[in-house]
């Protein structure tokens, strides 16, 4: 499958640029395209794994997860950098790099020529797998996906395993980039549910941060968020309900 092959040819090149980016820039919008590229070579490996017996996806990705768990330990504290910012309940440190997120970009940039040489031999391994995936195997495999995510959330979201689920979501939306597969109205519908459920998961990581703190401020922003949150549980409900009924 052409556009299949394309598709991934393409990831593993992403992630080698940004790692290399990452090295010179340190910026932290480089660390989430390294976590996305890698997202998406996550992707690709299950549907490989869908149309193989013999292939395991966990024990190819292996090798990719080091780099996305350092990747996002650096980026975590940033996330919440900006969410504190937002509430306005202060900084991290007065605004400055904690000292062990600079001790975790020191090493995590020492490591990124071994990081670029295991993503290409990866890929040069993996591409035989690749090249002989068929159209209807792909087909076959992005309808299950679709599949999973409406059973998790018509009729009644499972919204404890919303995050799961919005994994599964953006899972479907990296696929359909290989062939188009996507619909304009599901297309908008995935794009507006994810990013609705992602609002979710940092106010309710920042609605835990804040059950620690005793100060009235914290205590007016906690009652602020978590209505908030409520909001938008009844806005996955919505977005649900209209598309699916």
């Amino acid at each position: 499958m052409k556009h299949f092959k394309t598709f991934a040819q393409r990831q593993f090149r992403s992630l080698v640029k940004h790692l290399k980016k990452y090295r010179g820039s340190r910026e932290t919008e480089t660390l989430h395209q390294i976590r996305v590229d890698i997202k998406k070579i996550k992707a690709i490996l299950a549907v490989i794994n869908d149309s193989n017996k013999g292939f395991r996806a966990h024990k190819n990705f292996i090798p990719f997860r080091e780099i996305f768990r350092g990747a996002g330990a650096i980026r975590e504290t940033d996330v919440l950098a900006r969410l504190l910012v937002r509430y306005q309940l202060g900084t991290i440190n007065g605004g400055s790099i904690p000292k062990n997120e600079k001790t975790l970009m020191i090493a995590f940039e020492s490591d990124i020529p071994r990081f670029v040489k295991t993503v290409k031999r990866r890929m040069k391994k993996l591409k035989p797998y690749v090249n002989r995936l068929s159209r209807p195997d792909f087909k076959r495999f992005l309808d299950k996906k679709k599949n999973e995510v409406k059973a998790q959330l018509y009729p009644k979201p499972k919204m404890l395993l919303l995050h799961k689920i919005r994994k599964a979501i953006k899972e479907t939306i990296y696929l359909s980039e290989a062939d188009g597969k996507l619909k304009k109205k599901e297309a908008k519908f995935y794009d507006r549910i994810q990013s609705t459920i992602g609002d979710l998961h940092d106010k309710q990581v920042l609605l835990n941060l804040l059950k620690n703190r005793n100060d009235e401020a914290s205590t007016t922003q906690y009652e602020i968020i978590k209505s908030e949150c409520l909001s938008d549980k009844k806005q996955v409900l919505r977005l649900v309900i209209n598309f699916y009924r």
